[in-house]
């Protein structure tokens, strides 16, 4: 907690611009909106994108139809669209913030400045249901996206951003998750440095030559490691939000399921992991947290030539000891303090990205 963060007080603007928060019978209504609008059927642009608008200011969400594909081994469709995002290039910036649900996606939003006062962001969401908004935080392009849960789900998103976005990339994870031992408690928002490691389910375990062979059901891989200017600039800005004494850092634990891989139990399934928690704390004994997605996050990262920057928080809303489990209230003032600490990090954090994805002439839409 007392090391140096990567930002410097010349990177902050001396007015700080608050965008009017929505009220939760707001946001509400705006979640309710969008919902409809994926029943509604509309007509196909020229380019071949679905546009239904939403009022209230958020612009328009834009949905890619359904055109031919190309290139089986990285689909893309004539647009240079991805298959499973739907972005292109200059729709998305180098700046990535990945949460897990649209509700909390929608809540961060408030704090993106439009391309153009007055306008919305920029919004869309594609066919597999991935919603990506792109604006300005204190002046720094920026984009929210939805990934859902689990590590396929992190791996499209890492993949098919890298693919249409040019320049050096910064991606911070803001998750939930449960808490293994102090310093992480019901709560806390835990900072995954020095990183992750990952726990598989072996399914070979679980055939009848793997019982007569006595293979292990649970694997545990090596730690991998988060960017530390990163990591630390996001407990600096997140001690700022929170308080020192609502922030700590450990080793993260990310399991390949919610159930079996991280040491829940019921009478339906053989999952053979009574011992599964204290075997990890036996092995890992400085692991203090337990979720999907980060390893996945940092080990794309590590595999991406230098060219990925990537860290990663959570926040504990489950004790695994005592079984407790965080309100929603709460929770909900901690997504969005923890979110707006995320925010902040990356808007701080120095990248080689003046090129752009704007270099064919196009314009992106944070300069709309």
């Amino acid at each position: 907690m007392g090391s140096t963060p990567v930002t410097t007080p010349a990177c902050r603007p001396q007015a700080r611009w608050r965008p009017p928060r929505l009220s939760p019978i707001t946001a509400r209504a705006l979640c309710r909106r969008i919902q409809r609008q994926r029943h509604w059927q509309t007509a196909c642009s020229a380019a071949g994108a679905q546009q239904d608008a939403a009022q209230g200011g958020w612009g328009t969400v834009y949905r890619p139809g359904k055109t031919d594909i190309t290139d089986a081994n990285f689909p893309v469709d004539g647009e240079g669209r991805t298959y499973h995002l739907g972005t292109k290039r200059g729709e998305v910036a180098n700046r990535i913030l990945s949460v897990g649900s649209e509700k909390r996606a929608l809540m961060l939003a408030e704090y993106l400045e439009p391309a153009v006062p007055g306008q919305g962001l920029f919004m869309l969401e594609s066919s597999r249901g991935f919603l990506t908004i792109t604006g300005r935080y204190h002046g720094t392009p920026l984009s929210i996206i939805v990934t859902h849960m689990g590590m396929a789900n992190a791996d499209f998103v890492v993949r098919e951003n890298r693919a249409v976005v040019e320049g050096e990339m910064a991606i911070v994870r803001l998750g939930t998750c449960g808490a293994l031992q102090p310093p992480a408690r019901l709560g806390s928002f835990v900072v995954a440095d020095p990183g992750a490691m990952l726990i598989r389910r072996n399914p070979d375990a679980f055939g009848l030559e793997g019982e007569q062979s006595d293979v292990p059901p649970y694997t545990f891989s090596r730690p991998i490691p988060s960017d530390t200017a990163l990591s630390q600039a996001l407990q600096h800005e997140a001690a700022l939000l929170l308080g020192p004494e609502g922030v700590c850092c450990g080793l993260n634990a990310t399991a390949d399921s919610f159930y079996s891989s991280q040491g829940r139990s019921t009478a339906w399934f053989d999952d053979r992991n009574e011992s599964l928690l204290a075997d990890l704390l036996c092995c890992y004994p400085e692991a203090v947290t337990l979720e999907m997605e980060t390893a996945m996050l940092l080990d794309l990262a590590r595999c991406s030539r230098g060219s990925i920057r990537a860290a990663a928080g959570v926040i504990a809303l489950a004790d695994r000891t005592s079984n407790d489990f965080l309100g929603a209230d709460r929770t909900q003032q901690l997504e969005r303090a923890a979110g707006q600490a995320c925010l902040a990090a990356l808007a701080h954090t120095q990248l080689d990205d003046t090129w752009g994805p704007h270099h064919n002439g196009s314009t992106p839409v944070w300069l709309l």
